[in-house]
């Protein structure tokens, strides 16, 4: 295989098949709703990511040698590159929707308390450290500046998120969070492995720290797979936490357009919970676990459907079970 073919043979082997396999395995849920979401997140992505790695580019934090790529590139970028923003955030947003599919998110609006809470203040705390930690590291520049680089960048946009929606993301279960963070990080540090082993591209000796995680893996790069993980599911989080304030409570926002354009997703998560329904949340929780204990294949038939319809239907069989009991 020649070196320029190097690259885009990663993709194709790595990163694509991925994509098709998470496509198909999701089709039959797929909806109008998904398609938003996800091309919502992709765009984003693309755009917040290649001012940063073209900085870095431009600074030689890392480089690429010019016989294993292609050719075109975009703000220095090569094309794989840009190609891997789009194909990371969809892969693991991907991974994301199957793994939530299931939930019924309005029973997650629940104020948390206990561990919960905690794990709300401690999570911040630890982000805002690392956003401190990363403009350290690169105010000082040499060895630390590559891993500063990746907190200053990533770091902001991560606090942001988990401000606006850390106390629903806390009440997910971990297979909806914390699964789609961990799997692709690791799938993709052991690519990265494979590709750095290669020389298939390489971190320049000044900017790194020189630490490895395993033999082939730096410290940095598996800082950046965690990072752009996180922000990819926390955006994911935030977006749905968004969607079900506003499916949630009817008297707030009365009329919801099938795709909510931005402005009316940042109003509700702007909205006082001081002025949710609790009632409604604590009902809503009620039916969803005495549906999931009466006939859980209905409740998992329920996530076919999207909207205010899932919500409708769910109450609709808990009333029926009540009356007239189903299997």
């Amino acid at each position: 295989m020649s070196g320029q073919k190097l690259t885009a043979a990663r993709h194709l082997k790595y990163t694509i098949p991925p994509a098709i396999a998470l496509t198909l395995l999701y089709r039959p849920f797929f909806n109008r709703i998904d398609y938003y979401k996800v091309g919502f997140l992709v765009s984003v992505a693309i755009c917040a990511t290649i001012p940063w790695d073209s900085y870095l580019i431009r600074k030689r934090v890392w480089t690429y040698p010019p016989t294993v790529i292609v050719g075109p590139t975009l703000f220095d970028i090569p094309a794989e590159e840009v190609f891997f923003f789009f194909i990371q955030t969809y892969n693991t947003s991907y991974l994301y929707l199957l793994l939530s599919k299931a939930s019924f998110h309005p029973k997650y609006l629940a104020k948390p308390v206990g561990a919960q809470r905690a794990i709300q203040h401690i999570g911040g705390v630890l982000l805002a450290v690392g956003v401190l930690i990363g403009a350290a590291l690169t105010w000082k520049g040499g060895e630390g500046t590559y891993l500063g680089l990746i907190l200053v960048w990533a770091g902001p946009v991560a606090l942001a998120l988990w401000g606006l929606s850390s106390w629903f993301l806390v009440n997910l279960p971990l297979a909806n969070t914390l699964l789609p963070i961990a799997l692709p990080t690791l799938y993709l540090s052991v690519v990265d492995t494979l590709a750095l082993r290669r020389g298939t591209w390489s971190i320049e000796t000044g900017t790194k720290l020189g630490i490895h995680l395993w033999d082939g893996l730096e410290i940095e790069e598996a800082v950046f797979f965690l990072a752009t993980n996180t922000i990819i599911v926390f955006g994911l989080v935030s977006f749905d936490h968004a969607h079900t304030i506003l499916l949630t409570f009817p008297e707030l926002f009365p009329k919801v357009p099938e795709l909510p354009r931005p402005s009316l997703m940042m109003k509700a998560l702007f909205t006082s919970t001081s002025k949710y329904d609790w009632e409604r949340v604590e009902g809503l929780k009620q039916a969803v676990g005495r549906l999931q204990k009466k006939s859980r294949s209905f409740y998992l038939a329920s996530s076919t459907f999207s909207g205010r319809l899932r919500i409708d239907l769910i109450l609709l069989c808990v009333l029926c079970s009540s009356t007239h009991g189903f299997d």
